[in-house]
């Protein structure tokens, strides 16, 4: 369960109870709503389906690596987007905003489960529509997996020590995205997708991205790093 928090807690976005937890989560929530509906599914496709295991397997990877693209784009285009109005600053705030103030706050690291399960239902539509129902499963499978490990990179460069060089690539590259170029270093889990659409530190520099902190809702209050 996340924290308790009172009334006057500057992490806390509505004064009802109900509103704040449904906006709120446990970094370990995912993983226990998630790794069971994954096992579900794979297990499903490979006993009842008509597809080969190599088959279902290669779609696996392909939603895992698929997820790694909609996350920089999610983070890129859709949290990092600049409302022009009231209404819409508030919920740049909700979505992504409050994350920046407040980096540290365990509570808002990862996708409330009733926001992920919504996300989820969603997308196996959509990826039935394409690729029909039986490889649907699959690929949401590994696209759910591939974000698992976003939410545990995440945590994990925020509130763990690294002990690989890639851990701490990532920490690293994170950390950079939080308290010197907001508008930079958007992958988490991968530096790639920052490599192919230029986007990594080196090109921050060189295009004067350096701001010397965010603005706004984008201003770090908690800039702690633990």
């Amino acid at each position: 369960m996340p924290r308790k928090i009172s009334l006057d807690d500057p992490t806390r976005l509505y004064n009802s109870d109900f509103l704040e937890r449904i906006t709120r989560a446990h970094p370990a929530e995912p993983f226990f709503i998630f790794i069971p509906i994954v096992l579900a599914l794979m297990a499903y496709t490979l006993i009842s389906g008509p597809n080969s295991w190599y088959l279902v397997v290669g779609v696996f990877l392909a939603g895992a690596f698929f997820w790694t693209f909609c996350e920089y784009i999610l983070h890129r285009w859709l949290f990092h987007y600049e409302a022009k109005t009231a209404f819409g600053k508030k919920q740049m705030r909700l979505i992504h905003g409050i994350h920046h103030q407040f980096p540290n706050d365990t509570d808002r690291l990862v996708i409330p489960p009733v926001a992920g399960l919504t996300v989820a239902g969603t997308s196996y539509c959509l990826y039935a529509l394409i690729l029909g129902p039986w490889l649907a499963m699959p690929f949401l499978a590994g696209w759910v997996t591939g974000y698992m490990g976003y939410d545990f990179t995440h945590y994990s460069t925020h509130h763990r020590k690294p002990l690989t060089r890639i851990g701490r690539t990532a920490r690293r590259r994170h950390l950079l995205h939080h308290y010197r170029y907001p508008d930079a270093c958007y992958g988490v889990s991968t530096g790639l997708w920052d490599w192919v659409f230029r986007t990594t530190e080196k090109y921050a520099k060189t295009d004067g991205k350096d701001h010397g902190g965010p603005q706004g809702i984008w201003e770090i209050l908690d800039n702690k790093i633990v």
